[in-house]
C-alpha cells in the first residue's frame, strides 16, 4: 500500500516561471525508506516540502499529489523548527495545540524523552543544548505527534560527524521500530545509502530513476552521473568487494608506498595568541586559544558542535570583540557566516551579488530573478559565497562553506579556493565535512572546548586519528600509511 504518490507533478514559484519540478511521478509504499539524492538546486527541497501541505510553497502546481494526513518534517536548519525556550515545552507544544489532556501529554513527553535520550535535559534551556541535541529534539518533537510519514531535508548538514552518525542511527531505529515511512534527502550517504529500500535520483526537477541501492549504483555508473561522487567511497572504488575487510585485503595486496607531508615551513598570514571570549561571565567559548594561519593555503578547522569554531571566526572577522588575546592579520578579512540567509536583505538575488563570472562558475545564474528566500540551501550558500568573494579580501573566513552542497559543487568550490590561494589569498574554513577537508585542505586544526588542540598538515593529521577521520583513511587503516583522501588512492587501486 502506498503512502505517497506523485502523478505528473510540475511546480514553479510565484516570482519565477521556471519549473522547479517537471512532470515528477513516483510512488512510495507504506513503511518504505526512500533516500532522495541529486545535485544542489535539483528540486529536492521543493519536492519534500510539497509532501507536507502545511509548509508547501506557494506557486503554480499542476498534476496530482497523494500524501498522508500526518506528515512529520525535519528541516536542514537546526533552529528553524524550534518554537519554545525549554526542552519540555518544545516536546509538548504540538500536543498542547491539539488540546490533548495534560496527563496524557506528560506521559508522552516522558516516554519520548526516554526514547530519544533527552530525559536528563527535560528541564534545560534549549539554548544550552549542542547542535546535535537540538536536532534530536526537533526529531522527537515531530515523532511525538505519531506521523505516518517522516520527511527529512538534509537533517545532518549542521552537525559534526559524531552527532550526524548518532542522528542517522536514530532515524534507522525509528524506521525499524515503528515501520514509519521515511523520505530523506541527505548528502552524507555513508550511513544511509545501503540501508535504504530505494534511492530516488532528482536531476533538474525531473525524477530520473527510483531504484534499490545496488541498481542505482549501476545506473549512476552507466549514465556517468556526477552524483556518483556522492555515494560511499567503498562502492565507488571496489565493484566486487562487499565488506570493509575485503576492501582492506585488496588495498594490502597493492603494497602501497607511504604518503607523507613535505617539511616546508610556510609563511603565516594570521597569528592568534591567547584569545579569550565569553558570551556569559566565567563561561568561555574561547579559552587562551592560539593558532597560526598559513598564507596562500587552505586552513581547515574541525571539531564537535559548540566547541567554538564559529565564535573564533566571528572574533577574527571583528564581528565579536575578544576579551583578551591578540590577533595579527596581514590584510583585509571577509567572512561567510554559517547561515547564508543572514546575509540577504534584498528582494532579488541579483541585488545581493554581482552576477557574472563567479556566479556562472558557481552555477547560480538561473536564480538571478528569484527571491533569496525561495532558493535552496545549496543555492543560498553559493550566492552568499559569491557575495563574500567579491569583497576582494586577503583572508577569507568561511563557516561551513560546503553545507548543502553536492559533491560536484564541492569540487568546484575547492577549485575556486585553490585559485584564490594561487593569487596570494588565504582561506580559513570551519567544517563538519571531514572528507572535504581531507581532500582539499593544506593544514588541519582540531578544536575542542574553546581551544586548538593541534594543527598539522593533512596527511599527518588524519593518519593519526581512528574515529574523527576520512572515509579513505578508515579504509586504509593498518594496510596503507598516509592515504587520507580519494585523490591519494586514484591510479593505485
Amino acid at each position: 500500500m502506498e503512502n505517497i504518490r506523485f502523478e505528473d507533478v510540475s511546480f514553479s514559484y510565484a516570482v519565477n516561471d521556471k519549473a522547479v519540478l517537471k512532470n515528477a511521478s513516483f510512488d512510495i509504499r507504506q513503511g518504505e525508506f526512500c533516500l532522495v539524492i541529486g545535485k544542489s538546486g535539483a528540486g529536492k527541497t521543493t519536492l519534500l516540502k510539497l509532501l507536507k501541505k502545511e509548509i508547501a510553497p506557494a506557486g503554480k502546481l499542476t498534476g496530482k499529489i497523494v500524501t498522508a494526513e500526518n506528515v512529520g518534517y525535519v528541516a536542514q536548519n537546526v533552529q528553524e523548527s524550534i518554537v519554545t525556550d525549554r526542552v519540555r515545552s518544545e516536546l509538548s507544544f504540538g500536543l498542547t495545540n491539539m488540546g490533548v489532556d495534560v496527563r496524557e501529554i506528560e506521559l508522552s513527553v516522558t516516554e519520548a524523552a526516554s526514547y530519544f535520550n533527552l530525559s536528563g535535559k527535560l528541564d534545560s534551556d534549549i539554548s544550552s543544548l549542542s547542535g546535535g541535541e537540538k536536532q534530536i529534539l526537533n526529531l522527537a518533537s515531530v515523532m511525538i505527534m505519531k506521523p505516518s510519514v517522516l520527511v527529512l531535508d538534509e537533517p545532518t548538514c549542521q552537525l559534526d560527524p559524531v552527532w550526524a552518525q548518532r542522528f542517522l542511527t536514530v532515524i534507522k531505529r525509528l524506521h525499524r521500530d515503528f515501520a514509519t515511512t521515511v523520505i530523506v534527502s541527505e548528502h552524507l550517504l555513508e550511513e544511509l545509502y545501503e540501508y535504504a529500500d530505494s534511492v530516488m535520483l532528482v536531476e533538474d526537477g525531473e525524477i530520473k530513476a527510483k531504484l534499490p541501492p545496488d541498481e542505482m549504483t549501476k545506473f549512476l555508473r552507466q549514465t556517468d552521473s556526477p552524483v556518483l561522487k556522492s555515494i560511499p567511497l567503498r562502492l565507488r572504488l571496489f565493484d566486487d568487494a562487499k565488506t570493509l575487510f575485503e576492501c582492506r585485503s585488496i588495498i594490502k595486496s597493492k603494497n602501497l608506498p607511504c604518503i607523507c607531508d613535505d617539511d616546508k615551513k610556510d609563511e603565516r598570514a594570521m597569528i592568534i595568541k591567547n584569545l579569550c571570549f565569553s558570551y556569559k561571565k566565567n563561561n568561555y567559548a574561547l579559552s587562551e586559544l592560539s593558532l597560526n594561519v598559513y598564507k596562500g593555503k587552505i586552513n581547515a578547522i574541525l571539531g564537535p558542535n559548540s566547541c567554538g569554531k564559529s565564535t573564533l571566526l566571528r572574533v577574527c572577522a571583528g564581528v565579536l570583540k575578544a576579551h583578551r588575546g591578540r590577533i595579527k592579520a596581514n590584510g583585509k578579512i571577509s567572512m561567510l557566516c554559517q547561515n547564508p540567509f543572514d546575509l540577504f536583505t534584498k528582494d532579488l538575488c541579483e541585488d545581493e551579488a554581482r552576477f557574472g563570472e563567479i556566479t556562472r562558475f558557481l552555477e547560480i545564474d538561473d536564480i538571478k530573478n528569484q527571491h533569496p528566500y525561495d532558493i535552496s540551501g545549496g543555492q543560498a550558500q553559493r550566492l552568499a559565497l559569491a557575495k563574500v568573494l567579491q569583497t576582494g579580501a586577503d583572508i577569507i573566513l568561511l563557516d561551513e562553506p560546503t553545507k548543502a552542497l553536492d559533491s560536484e559543487l564541492k569540487s568546484k568550490l575547492a577549485q575556486k579556493l585553490r585559485e584564490l590561494c594561487e593569487q596570494g589569498k588565504t582561506i580559513v574554513f570551519t567544517t563538519h565535512d571531514i572528507d572535504f577537508a581531507g581532500e582539499y585542505a593544506d593544514y588541519i586544526s582540531f578544536m575542542s572546548g574553546g581551544e586548538i588542540v593541534t594543527t598539522q598538515k593533512k596527511h599527518a593529521f588524519f593518519s593519526s586519528l581512528s574515529y574523527y577521520t576520512t572515509a579513505a583513511s578508515r579504509l586504509c587503516q593498518g594496510v596503507a600509511q598516509g592515504y587520507v583522501c580519494e585523490q591519494d588512492m586514484e591510479g593505485v587501486l
